[in-house]
């Protein structure tokens, strides 16, 4: 099978696990550059401009399948759509989108909205289509400057409150999208992808800590506080804006609720927080 993949932190790994069995891949990419490893499976570059309707279908043209996810930038539900439209001109005959947990017409945050409007776009097309809607990802906890304060204040930080979250891995994201890509039998459906197990932001600190051999905690922080790091760090006032709302919501409890679909698609058990961090120990560790 032809199957065009969007690159990313879901998107590379599906792109890879198609290859290596054995089906076509293109890797759309904002600029192509050499890469030996991908060059190996037969993983060919083009390029992807999520602001140009015309690159996006140049790229598309000649693939069967399409994974289709848009990062988090202002205008995700115009360049979403525009991905769909895309798809349409070049004859893609189906499509697997990310999307989000909340995605809803009529959710409380503004990042369901967002996504489900692109839901929406993909079954108007008229295209096959299957919606991935994953929790938080347990990768984040690799970013925000968590192993940094990990190793430096035997902390971390967060405005979650005690609120629980169903998060899952990256690489069982990527399993399922693959899966889906190449069987049949998903058109239509959307799929809840979670971990396995619900858990706070001290509950997670203490897997952390036992794997770590010390004590690491977890420090609550109010909502200004958080937004005031972000904006130190740089970060544009809609995204601000975007992520406490977010925050707010897990941390109200929205974000806890487990479901099968991960295990039901894998035919396993999706990946355990204590394994994510076994598996990325040396990035905690001082």
């Amino acid at each position: 099978m032809k199957i065009i993949v969007n690159s990313g932190n879901v998107g590379t790994p599906v792109a890879l696990e198609l290859a290596r069995l054995g089906h076509q891949v293109t890797l759309t990419v904002r600029t192509p550059k050499p890469n030996a490893d991908w060059d190996k499976l037969g993983i060919r570059q083009v390029p992807f401009d999520i602001n140009d309707q015309a690159s996006m279908t140049d790229a598309l043209k000649g693939g069967e399948a399409f994974f289709s996810l848009t990062p988090l930038v202002e205008n995700l539900v115009a360049a979403g759509t525009s991905a769909i439209r895309a798809a349409e001109e070049a004859g893609i005959r189906k499509i697997v989108r990310m999307s989000a947990q909340s995605a809803s017409p009529a959710a409380a945050i503004q990042l369901g909205r967002w996504h489900f409007a692109v839901e929406k776009a993909a079954e108007d097309s008229g295209i096959p289509f299957t919606i991935l809607r994953p929790a938080n990802f347990m990768q984040n906890y690799l970013s925000f400057g968590t192993p940094e304060t990990i190793k430096t204040q035997t902390s971390f930080y967060a405005p979650m409150g005690d609120g629980k979250i169903s998060v899952i891995d990256t690489r069982d994201i990527s399993a399922v999208a693959a899966r889906i890509l190449v069987e049949p039998g998903h058109e239509g459906k959307r799929y809840d992808l979670t971990g396995d197990e619900s858990l706070s932001n001290q509950e997670i600190a203490e897997i952390i800590s036992k794997a770590l051999g010390r004590k690491i905690t977890y420090v609550s922080i109010p909502a200004a506080k958080a937004k005031e790091a972000m904006a130190s760090n740089g970060m544009p006032g809609w995204l601000i804006a975007m992520l406490s709302e977010l925050n707010e919501f897990g941390a109200a409890g929205n974000l806890a609720a487990v479901k099968p679909d991960t295990g039901f698609i894998l035919k396993r058990k999706p990946i355990t927080f204590s394994q994510f961090v076994q598996d990325h120990l040396a990035t905690f560790k001082s």
